[in-house]
């Protein structure tokens, strides 16, 4: 579902020049990007006797956006525009190129940080899945 969930943010309009990764890259991060984090996971079986299972999981995703100045509100609000395009991204194909049954946004965290000539915010959100195993 990760690599899947990357191309389908990857192939999306309003995401273009944003760095979207699977995780840390090598390399210098850009000023707008993505990346995939951790992962918990459980499972469960749907029915005594049965070997078919299910999976839950919840896939962390980390979206930051840097700002040149002071201007905290221009980096919030453009963060929020991403984390819009993740929730349209998951609205439009929410099994993922079939990759797991549901996906959805669950709770996500946005944080402001600054440095003496930058904004950042940082938007950390869950995408909670279930699949079947």
């Amino acid at each position: 579902m990760r690599a899947a969930l990357v191309a389908l943010l990857q192939a999306r309009a309003g995401l273009a020049g944003v760095q979207i990764g699977y995780g840390m890259p090598s390399g210098a991060l850009q000023r707008e990007h993505m990346l995939l984090g951790t992962v918990d996971a459980s499972q469960e079986y749907r029915a005594i006797g049965t070997t078919r299972k299910y999976e839950d999981y919840t896939a962390t995703l980390h979206i930051s956006v840097t700002r040149e100045g002071t201007n905290q509100q221009a980096a919030d609000e453009r963060a929020l525009a991403l984390l819009a395009q993740v929730e349209a991204a998951l609205r439009s194909d929410p099994t993922v190129s079939g990759t797991v049954l549901t996906a959805e946004i669950g709770r996500y965290r946005m944080e402001p940080l600054a440095s003496e000539t930058t904004r950042e915010a940082r938007i950390t959100l869950e995408i909670q899945t279930r699949a079947r195993i």
